[in-house]
């Protein structure tokens, strides 16, 4: 018999038609599928299948479209998108990864285009997206956040409703002498932004 493999999946961001809600109806209607073990019509029975992607690429080529980015079930960070069965618990809940860092050398603006989960923002917003992408993939490094009167630091998280501004990196505090996860797991300690000020 012969062999196909292919991808299929669903971006979350990156395009007008792609979103967290799209993503997880299409992945969960995969992944219920595959879990019945109905197979194909022309093999049925169990199929191994593979998620593309398990978390977001973000030094991946946009050439395709800005959506390559965005394949993702976890974001860049390794927080999940939204809620999925794997077929091996019935809760549907994704645990955060942990231990993710990404630091590459540019921003990732690919979330702001016409119709992407931060394509509402104002030019003010956008100015801040990149500024801040820009800032957390270079660990918050302070020659990353060199913009001159035109930036600043800042402790509050500037996300909207549909835009969430990311944090790349793990922060360590050695006073605590440990170390602070995401910001959704934060105990103590400052997560920083980096922002328009003008």
């Amino acid at each position: 018999m012969g062999i196909i493999v292919g991808e299929i999946g669903w971006p979350s961001d990156g395009d007008r038609n792609a979103n967290n809600q799209y993503a997880q109806r299409f992945m969960q209607g995969f992944m219920t599928h595959i879990a019945g073990n109905k197979g194909t019509p022309m093999r049925t029975g169990q199929v191994d299948a593979y998620l593309f992607s398990l978390i977001d690429e973000d030094d991946k080529s946009i050439q395709p479209g800005n959506f390559e980015r965005h394949w993702g079930v976890f974001y860049y960070d390794g927080q999940p998108k939204y809620s999925l069965n794997l077929g091996t618990t019935n809760s549907g809940v994704l645990i955060p990864a942990s231990n993710v860092n990404y630091a590459y050398a540019l921003g990732d603006c690919t979330s702001l285009g016409y119709g992407t989960s931060c394509g509402d923002l104002d030019a003010r917003g956008n100015i801040s997206y990149a500024f801040n992408s820009y800032y957390q993939k270079n660990d918050q490094e302070d020659q990353a956040c060199k913009f001159p009167n035109v930036s600043m630091v800042t402790k509050e998280d500037p996300s909207t409703k549909t835009c969430r501004f990311e944090i790349m990196i793990e922060l360590y505090f050695g006073g605590a002498g440990r170390l602070i996860g995401s910001i959704g797991s934060l105990v103590s300690g400052v997560v920083l932004f980096l922002v328009l000020v003008l």
